[in-house]
């Protein structure tokens, strides 16, 4: 790839390896340094345009800087895959274990040998996986990240696949995942119960201690999770755990068929 080509591939960044790559000699880079027509961001990385550093500049120019295996991490990996965060003052990165990189302001760096399912690459940069990146992201957002959990799970990553990537990082941020995951069952209910209604079904959410679950009094009939508990001697639809949330019109059909169903069973009988 020629120099001019990768320049604006990469936000104007540039790596000295990758200069030397595409044509460029030693002395040619250091005559651009010394004339301040490039800038270092990094030892070795350099901004090749006269403006401030993009965000995305400054992302480019982190992993590059952290070398060979360098993944990008944390809540600048969120913004990357789209997710709804600011880019971060700080940029995170996450490199092999065998390799120790240094410091550098405006940049963190874990060390970790990543699993192949919690690697991805998305607009030509090695970047932590969707799932892995939402664990990472909510744990460094702090008391913001139960918010971010809340507006990504089931709407851009599913539960089951973040809730895995949790715990092959060693059960980090599998607590606020559950609580994220029950917050986001309990919206369903109510939404659910709503949907019904409008459906013509009386439905509400039955709100006795140690219950979960939307019934629909005139037919007795709860709608739970597998299994969580239900009143005695209704008659029970169990839903799978994502299917509140990911997939309340499917169930909406099926309490209105089952409801139907009930209805002529009385009939009959």
């Amino acid at each position: 790839m020629c120099l001019d080509e990768l320049r604006a591939r990469q936000a104007g960044v540039v790596s000295r390896e990758q200069a030397l790559a595409a044509g460029l000699s030693a002395d040619e880079i250091d005559h651009r340094l010394a004339r301040r027509r490039w800038r270092p961001l990094h030892p070795r990385v350099y901004l090749t345009v006269a403006t401030q550093p993009t965000p995305e500049a400054r992302v480019r120019a982190a992993v590059l800087w952290a070398g060979e295996g360098a993944v990008l991490s944390g809540v600048a990996a969120a913004w990357w895959h789209g997710m709804p965060v600011r880019a971060p003052a700080t940029v995170a990165v996450t490199v092999p274990r065998r390799r120790s990189p240094g410091k550098r302001p405006g940049v963190t760096v874990r060390r970790r040998t990543l699993p192949v399912p919690d690697l991805d690459e998305h607009r030509g940069l090695a970047v932590t996986a969707g799932p892995l990146t939402t664990v990472e992201a909510a744990l460094a957002l702090g008391p913001a990240g139960a918010a971010f959990l809340d507006a990504v799970l089931h709407r851009v990553v599913g539960f089951d696949d973040v809730l895995a990537a949790a715990r092959r990082d060693e059960g980090r941020g599998e607590r606020l995942l559950r609580e994220a995951g029950e917050r986001a069952r309990s919206a369903a209910r109510l939404r659910l119960a709503g949907m019904l209604r409008r459906g013509g079904v009386p439905a509400r959410v039955l709100a006795e201690p140690g219950y979960a679950a939307v019934v629909c009094p005139a037919a007795r009939l709860a709608v739970t999770e597998a299994g969580t508990p239900a009143p005695a001697g209704w008659a029970v639809l169990e839903v799978g755990p994502g299917d509140l949330v990911g997939r309340p019109e499917w169930v909406v059909a099926e309490v209105l068929e089952t409801v139907a169903a009930l209805g002529r069973a009385r009939i009959t009988g």
